[in-house]
């Protein structure tokens, strides 16, 4: 069986093994209810993801949690063969590897709880890596804009795997260095190509956008201050630069506190600097101090690439792990440079246990292993544990939208199609996974905190079909002598009907900006 092969089946069957339990249940989640019931195809052509909106016209606008899942570990497991071919990845210790690390790390758990997009997504992830292979394999101008394309296209799905591209040219680009193969020219060329297709990619992007804006009457989103994009000035840029790096560590050693998650981080950084310095030590490339100095540059690089989208907005907010897949790829730059040694254990020779020589030898190689192996167990019980804390979510919710409902359905006066007005939220403290980053979406406790996505959920997830009481109409209520009276959920007169309109008093959270203002 081919590498491809392996590493493909690999990809298929951890991401099945890993996040059977999500594939296999529907969570509640506000995000894919007021998404696919209301928000629809305006709001993610105003974020710019303009090809998002085709993958429901295929499956519909239904959340499918097992189709869904098939969808993204075939993308993933395509994206791992293209990044196996262009590493020129054999052992197959390190295909298990690439297929644990790309299908079980905790962006993808992220992306998880936003399911009802999460195949657009990874399809983007396909595409951004599709686009650095063509431009660094394929020769001639024809690979830098043909991955240019396949960039333009990631970028339309979902723009933050642009950061995936990047890192995957900073890897070849970084191996070059090492490999005296090559010469400075050609490195330098490559880099060019890099540049060129990147360039390439984010013209067509960002020209196919107009286009579809200008058509449909579309305009940028607000949301993280998309719609103030490149206006952050040179104060904001530093400030972008020392938000890089904050939300590098937090990714990798969370809540600054000791776990294994924390640990196992820091060694795997550690190894990959000691694994350089024997690379270098090894092909003797101390002899050229401009490819040492070079390398050396990559690694403080690295947030920088990583987290791209803060110099665009300052607004942008990587809170959300569901944007920092390239920050996995980060953990296969041991994998590269120990499979190009040839040095990782049992390889190129017969495993002896009992032969002290033999692991001298390779003691480093295969200390290597083992961390990334022991990284990509921790990698699938993070999911599994998040996906315990999403079904107590759920459970939760269900039982908080129940018996709102039950107590609605109790007063007098009420009909299933009636305004329904509601004020604060029950929004908990979220209950992220220890040893873990700290995840975005339901992987969560009470997750809703706005009045239509209360009522989004009511009516999807209960049959119910409420309408929405707006703004001024609320105030209207706030004036009352009736609502006044009111006390916070799960109070006794926490619900009423007041001129017609079911009113829930859930919290005072926000209440202000509904009462009279004091002139």
């Amino acid at each position: 069986m081919t590498r491809e092969k392996k590493v493909f089946i690999y990809t298929i069957i951890i991401g099945f093994l890993t996040h059977a339990f999500r594939m296999t249940n529907t969570m509640i989640c506000s995000d894919s209810t007021n998404y696919l019931k209301s928000i629809g195809v305006s709001w993610v052509i105003s974020l710019g993801r303009i090809f998002l909106p085709t993958v429901e016209k295929i499956r519909g606008t239904v959340e499918l949690p097992f189709l869904i899942g098939v969808i993204c570990f075939v993308m993933i497991g395509c994206a791992a063969v293209f990044f196996v071919r262009l590493f020129d990845i054999q052992e197959n210790i390190f295909l298990v590897i690439i297929a644990w690390i790309l299908a079980a790390n905790p962006v993808v758990t992220s992306i998880f709880a936003y399911m009802y997009t999460a195949d657009g997504y990874m399809i983007s992830l396909l595409f951004s890596v599709l686009g650095a292979y063509l431009c660094l394999k394929k020769k001639g101008l024809s690979g830098s804009l043909l991955g240019g394309l396949c960039l333009a296209v990631s970028l339309g799905f979902y723009q933050a795997f642009l950061s995936v591209t990047i890192i995957i040219m900073l890897f070849y680009l970084f191996r070059m260095l090492y490999t005296s193969e090559y010469d400075m020219k050609e490195i330098g060329k490559m880099t060019g190509r890099c540049l060129l297709s990147g360039v390439t990619g984010v013209a067509v992007y960002a020209i196919g956008v107009m286009i579809v804006w200008k058509a449909g009457g579309y305009q940028a989103a607000g949301y993280m201050g998309m719609d103030s994009a490149g206006s952050t000035g040179i104060q904001g840029l530093l400030q972008a630069v020392i938000d890089c790096y904050v939300d590098f560590a937090r990714f990798y050693i969370v809540r600054w506190e000791l776990n294994r998650y924390n640990a196992m981080n820091v060694l795997m950084f550690l190894l990959t600097l000691i694994t350089w310095l024997v690379l270098v030590t090894k092909r003797k490339l101390w002899r050229m101090p401009v490819r040492v100095v070079l390398m050396a540059l990559v690694f403080p690089l690295l947030p920088l690439v990583c987290h791209l989208f803060e110099f665009v907005s300052a607004g942008v907010s990587y809170t959300s792990t569901s944007m920092e897949y390239s920050l996995a790829l980060v953990y296969l730059l041991l994998v590269i440079m120990w499979s190009d040694m040839r040095l990782s254990a049992g390889i190129t020779e017969r495993f002896r246990w009992k032969d002290l020589q033999y692991w001298k030898r390779h003691y480093l190689s295969m200390l290597s292993v083992v961390l990334l192996l022991c990284i990509s167990f921790h990698f699938t019980v993070i999911a599994n544990r998040s996906y315990y804390n999403m079904n107590n979510a759920n459970t939760k919710m269900e039982m908080l939208l129940n018996r709102l409902v039950m107590r609605m359905e109790m007063m007098e006066g009420y009909h299933e199609d009636m305004d329904v007005a509601i004020f604060g939220s029950c929004y908990e403290i979220p209950e992220y996974v220890p040893a873990a980053p700290i995840m975005s979406g339901v992987v969560s406790n009470i997750f809703l905190t706005q009045d239509n996505e209360y009522i989004s959920m009511m009516n999807h997830y209960l049959s119910t079909s409420y309408g929405r009481a707006d703004f001024e109409t609320k105030c209207q209520i706030a004036a009352t002598e009736e609502f006044a009276a009111m006390e916070p959920w799960p109070s006794e007169n926490s619900i009423r009907i007041i001129n017609g309109i079911m009113v829930l008093y859930l919290s005072d959270t926000n209440i202000k900006q509904y009462l009279p203002q004091e002139e």
